[in-house]
């Protein structure tokens, strides 16, 4: 018993060894604050299930680590939502930090990605940021490989359409709106 314990951590340690600053950069990311509680509670739930970790662990990992920031954001929200149905005072929430503030081209793409829906970013960084393929993508997803291929393909025009409208001129933004397919 005290060998396969030992196996077990042995696993483990490698397993986390690996892929540990993977899973804390994709939590990080997206939620800098709770990156290091993501983390933490995606390796729990490795060293919980090791039986069902993968040979490629890392895509299964950023699916947990997926679900895990959005328990983490729906409960943030069901806190806030109890707080304001009693009438109690919510301080207000700090806004997301800038990708970067050197860069004019990355705080333009900083802009573009937040007018898309988080399903469209989602799907975008993880192809970009994480470097994922279409079938990891699809693992941490939850959903097929033909999908994340109808999804990929949406996102960047969606993007491509949102970054054109922000370098246009201000005067003739509202007239390329108009003009931009509204795909599901």
């Amino acid at each position: 018993m005290d060998d396969d314990r030992q196996s077990r951590e042995a696993v483990f340690n490698r397993l986390f060894d690996a892929h540990y600053g993977a899973v804390r950069a994709y939590a990080w990311r997206r939620s800098r604050d709770l990156a290091d509680d993501i983390a933490a509670e995606t390796f729990a739930v490795a060293w919980r299930d090791l039986e069902r970790v993968p040979d490629d662990p890392l895509p299964w990992l950023l699916g947990v680590a997926r679900n895990v920031r959005l328990n983490l954001l729906r409960g943030e929200r069901r806190r806030v939502e109890r707080e304001a149905r009693s009438g109690a005072t919510i301080p207000p929430t700090e806004p997301q930090p800038a990708f970067t503030t050197a860069v004019e081209d990355r705080l333009l793409l900083r802009a573009g990605l937040e007018r898309l829906s988080e399903r469209d970013r989602e799907v975008l960084l993880l192809s970009v940021w994480e470097d994922l393929r279409p079938a990891d993508i699809a693992r941490v997803l939850g959903c097929t490989r033909a999908t994340v291929a109808v999804r990929l393909h949406r996102a960047r025009g969606r993007l491509t359409a949102v970054l054109s409208e922000l370098e246009a001129p201000p005067a003739t933004r509202h007239l390329e709106t108009r003009s931009v397919p509204d795909e599901c």
